[in-house]
């Protein structure tokens, strides 16, 4: 039997979009006493998230031929980010959404757990004086880190 070598579908685009306003956005005590992956958007992220949906989706139905596209999301396991898609999904019926796949390579930096403000500010001109990329902060990750962590995505 002969093996059939389709080519794979690539995706006309790709969109990369950061989550909306976080609370840790609007006050960085935020991190001090909430766990980076569960600090929420605010009423002003939630309406971002809405209005790029809402963007999104002229972008892909306006450059389209047909009616016949689909879109596939990746997102990142923390709160902000899945409140995003959330909001960004309502724009898009269920038939038009192939697959939401989170991902957690897609986080952001780690700097450790409840981020201390004053010993932040000392880390990061540590950081400065050690390397920017190779400073891995404790309980943390580098930005190499961070590299090698998504550049298998």
């Amino acid at each position: 039997m002969q093996a059939h070598n389709n080519p794979p579908i690539l995706p006309k685009r790709i969109i990369l979009l950061r989550h909306g306003e976080s609370q840790g956005n609007l006050d960085a005590k935020t991190y001090t006493t909430i766990p980076d992956n569960k600090i929420p958007l605010t009423e002003k992220g939630l309406a971002q998230a809405w209005s790029a949906g809402v963007q999104i989706r002229d972008v892909i139905s306006c450059n389209n031929t047909t009616s016949n596209w689909k879109v596939y999301f990746y997102v990142s396991p923390y709160q902000r980010a899945l409140s995003t898609l959330r909001e960004i999904g309502l724009s898009f019926s269920r038939k038009e959404i192939i697959c939401v796949d989170e991902d957690c390579r897609l986080r952001e930096q780690a700097f450790g757990n409840f981020q201390d403000e004053k010993k932040m500010k000392e880390l990061k001109i540590k950081k400065e004086e050690y390397g920017h990329f190779f400073y891995r902060f404790p309980d943390g990750e580098s930005i190499a880190d961070l590299s090698d962590r998504v550049s298998g995505h």
